[in-house]
């Protein structure tokens, strides 16, 4: 048994040009390579035969936003990020991306780059798909000499907004000076916006998103925090901005929830501020609080992001700890949960569906899967129970709140 050409054994020296040139002289077709940001590293003499996609990758030195945002809508990021066999990609005549191969350059589960070639002058075959495997180890030491610098400015940056998103700052001159020395463009009209996912690599997963929109992030365990902003004098900036953090949720909560490790996929999003940078701390906070919410009430906030929509539920965890420093119970409620415990029923499933559609009868009929004369005897007979009238706004908002703060220590 013949044993396994090991192709690039001879070059140890090669640099990223040279080892770009070998793999296009290997597999008769032209190569890009390029960093995890997708700035171009290497690419190999291509002829005549170089697609749109690829002579916008080589003359802006980038690979172009609309490329990278429809590799990943079409799920081959995500392939490439968890396999470490070659991708082979079918055309995208529409984004004037023709055939392609690729490999992600990993070191352990850490994405470095990648090596694209462009399936032009011949079809790739199962040997070809090996030299790409070999080509992205023999990369791996390259990569890893170019990453310190960029290393370092990606924590320096990381370590900025920290310091904004926790308060840790003196004046709004120093917020300036700083991001002006790290290159950052601040928004004029900013929010942050969290997306919490286990198991999944959210920056790795969110990148073309990221550049698409040209975010600021930090990751902090199963969660991105994102500040997210718009620059523009237009006087609906911060309609704009809304439409733009939504857009971003449309675009990647999808595609999260196929990665993430419990399927679980939660995001919301603070306040929109302007004028200053000292509120991007206050809108972390409302952002942490409506991802709290959506943990504790994902049926009734299913389809809410911002904080700003929660309405009544912006409230309950206040609430909540007001009623609980004062030892307040509602005995009304005790004594429904007790007839429900003493006669196997489940009278204040059908309250809370009742006061959660409204009181519309024939939609909490439905809900519940009864007839409506059905449901008329329930209530009645939960207005018996508790001694109260359900026609009375008071007494159903104070009920809808209750029954809402009751779930809270059951969810905790």
């Amino acid at each position: 048994m013949s044993s396994q050409p090991r192709y690039f054994q001879q070059y140890p020296h090669a640099d990223m040009d040279e080892l770009a040139d070998l793999i296009a002289e290997l597999v008769q077709n032209p190569i890009t390579i390029e960093d995890s940001d997708h700035k171009l590293i290497a690419y190999s003499s291509h002829g005549d035969s170089t697609d749109p996609a690829r002579w916008s990758t080589i003359m802006g030195r980038r690979v172009p936003e609309k490329v990278l945002t429809r590799l990943w809508k079409d799920g081959v990021f995500q392939e490439l990020l968890t396999q470490d066999d070659p991708v082979h990609i079918p055309a995208k005549e529409d984004i004037g991306l023709g055939k392609r191969v690729a490999i992600a350059i990993k070191r352990s589960n850490d994405v470095l780059g990648y090596i694209w070639a462009q399936e032009v002058n011949r079809a790739l075959t199962p040997e070809d798909d090996e030299i790409l495997r070999q080509a992205a180890k023999a990369a791996v030491s390259r990569l890893i000499q170019r990453q310190g610098k960029r290393k370092a400015e990606e924590q320096r940056r990381t370590e900025f907004l920290w310091e904004l998103l926790l308060g840790n700052h003196s004046s709004e001159a120093a917020i300036r000076q700083k991001a002006e020395s790290l290159q950052m463009q601040m928004p004029t009209t900013y929010l942050i916006c969290i997306v919490e996912a286990a198991g999944a690599r959210l920056d790795q997963y969110l990148y073309p998103l990221l550049m698409r929109d040209k975010l600021y992030w930090v990751v902090d365990g199963s969660q991105i925090i994102l500040l997210i902003g718009r620059s523009d004098e237009k006087k609906d900036e911060w309609n704009g901005l809304l439409k733009k953090v939504e857009q971003f949720l449309a675009d990647s909560l999808s595609k999260l929830v196929m990665q993430a490790s419990e399927g679980k996929v939660i995001a919301g999003y603070g306040r929109a501020y302007s004028g200053g940078y000292a509120q991007i701390v206050k809108s972390y906070k409302e952002a942490l609080h409506a991802v709290k919410v959506k943990k504790l009430f994902p049926r009734e906030t299913e389809g809410i992001y911002g904080y700003h929509q929660l309405g009544i539920y912006r409230y309950l965890l206040q609430l909540k700890k007001w009623e609980e420093d004062e030892g307040y119970r509602n005995e009304r409620l005790d004594k429904l949960k007790q007839y429900d415990r003493d006669n196997q029923t489940a009278m204040l499933e059908t309250l809370e569906t009742f006061l959660d559609a409204a009181g519309k009868m024939n939609v909490t009929a439905q809900l519940l899967h009864i007839h409506t004369n059905t449901l008329g005897y329930r209530l009645r007979r939960i207005e018996e129970i508790m001694g109260i009238d359900l026609e009375n706004m008071n007494q159903r908002a104070a009920l809808y709140l209750e029954l809402k703060m009751a779930k809270i220590n059951r969810e905790q």
